[in-house]
C-alpha cells in the first residue's frame, strides 16, 4: 500500500500520504478467494485461514472517478493487477506468475496482436474479392 502511495504521488495523481485520497481510488480490498463457493461471496470471511489447496487473488487495484479533484487527464481510468496465487505445503505459488505485467510487454503483445489482427483482415479482404 505505501508504495502504491508513493506512485501516486509521484506521477500527480494525489498530493499528500493522507489516506483519504488513496481510498477514494482504491476502493476495494487487495483480493479474495477464488473458487465457485466463495468468489464474491459475502459469507465468506477474510479470517478463513489460508491452507494448502485455496487459491486467491492478489488485485491492487486504481479506480480514478470522472468526479476526482486530481488532474483531469487521470479521470476515468481503472487498472488493476491481478495474480492467482495457490496456497500450497510449503508457501504459495503464484499461478499468473508468467503473465506480462510491465507496460512495455503488454505495449508489444498489444502491438503484435493489433498487427495480426490487420493482416488477417487484409488477408481476408483479399480472398473476399478474388
Amino acid at each position: 500500500v505505501g508504495m502504491l502511495r508513493k506512485g501516486l504521488k509521484e506521477i500527480g495523481i494525489v498530493n499528500s500520504d493522507g489516506t483519504d485520497p488513496y481510498n477514494e481510488l482504491n476502493p476495494t480490498s487487495i483480493g479474495h478467494y477464488l473458487g465457485m463457493d466463495v468468489h464474491d461471496s459475502s459469507v465468506v470471511t477474510y479470517e478463513r485461514p489460508l491452507e494448502p489447496g485455496v487459491v486467491i487473488t492478489i488485485e491492487p487495484g486504481i479506480y480514478i472517478p470522472l468526479s476526482f479533484s486530481g488532474p483531469e487527464r487521470f479521470r476515468g481510468i481503472g487498472i488493476r493487477i491481478e495474480d492467482e496465487v495457490l496456497i500450497t505445503e510449503t508457501g504459495y505459488e503464484v499461478l499468473t506468475g508468467s503473465l506480462p505485467k510491465e507496460i512495455k510487454h503488454i505495449e508489444s503483445l498489444l502491438n503484435n496482436f493489433s498487427s495480426e489482427t490487420g493482416r488477417e483482415n487484409h488477408i481476408n479482404a483479399k480472398a473476399a474479392t478474388s
